[in-house]
């Protein structure tokens, strides 16, 4: 008896730790581009901006699962065929860096034009007064909300069990299928989707902290 739950559990964390990769490759992906469409949302690069939000509002407003589906299943119609661990990630990402542009965006206009202009006034070119005041306060004010889709990233990561991937939800219903032990094998995933998001978010709070400006919505 012990033996047998030993090995579920073990079965169940191998499925955690391919759930951790993709989703640890999906949300740096989605952060990165997020905040780099986000920047060029702000700035209003012409042609580029308006691509840019087509993109963002192509991603936002279709399910993720079309959307992994259609990489899997349509991209070899193309020629390109993908692995469900590479579709798995770049599912993750490219919807995530969807929210993300957004959220960025939002933050770096909720920069007071005021410190722009202080910049600008001290003789800094727009581009260095963007690295220099803008990029990272709006980085700042973007923690709470870049931290929530990052989690949802994190728990999205089970639609990839339409591909194949065998992640933890993907495991837990294969070992469901052999044992019948639903409530204690699903009850298991839960919490480790629970654990896991909970310590996304504690990371959040404390980098929150660590980067807090006096004055500028400090986290109390």
């Amino acid at each position: 008896m012990l033996t047998s739950t030993l090995n579920e559990l073990q079965v169940l964390l191998g499925g955690l730790g391919r759930t951790l990769l993709i989703s640890v490759i999906g949300i740096s992906m989605g952060l990165v581009l997020g905040m780099l469409m986000g920047a060029a949302r702000h700035a209003r690069v012409p042609v580029l901006s308006q691509l840019i939000a087509c993109y963002a509002n192509l991603f936002r407003c279709t399910p993720l699962l079309v959307q992994v589906v259609m990489l899997y299943f349509a991209l070899p119609d193309l020629g390109i065929k993908l692995t469900p661990f590479d579709t798995s990630w770049l599912a993750l990402g490219l919807w995530g860096a969807a929210y993300h542009t957004e959220i960025f965006r939002a933050g770096y206009g909720s920069v007071n034009p005021n410190e722009v202009v202080a910049a600008r006034a001290l003789g800094m070119s727009a581009p260095r007064a963007f690295l220099d005041v803008t990029l990272p306060l709006g980085v700042r004010a973007s923690i709470p909300a870049a931290t929530t889709m990052a989690i949802t990233q994190f728990r999205s990561s089970s639609f990839m069990i339409a591909v194949g991937y065998q992640e933890l939800t993907y495991v837990a219903n294969r070992m469901v299928a052999d044992t019948f032990k639903v409530f204690e094998i699903f009850g298991i995933a839960a919490l480790a989707y629970l654990v896991v998001s909970n310590i996304i978010a504690i990371a959040s709070r404390r980098l929150e902290r660590a980067v807090a400006v006096p004055g500028l919505g400090a986290v109390k």
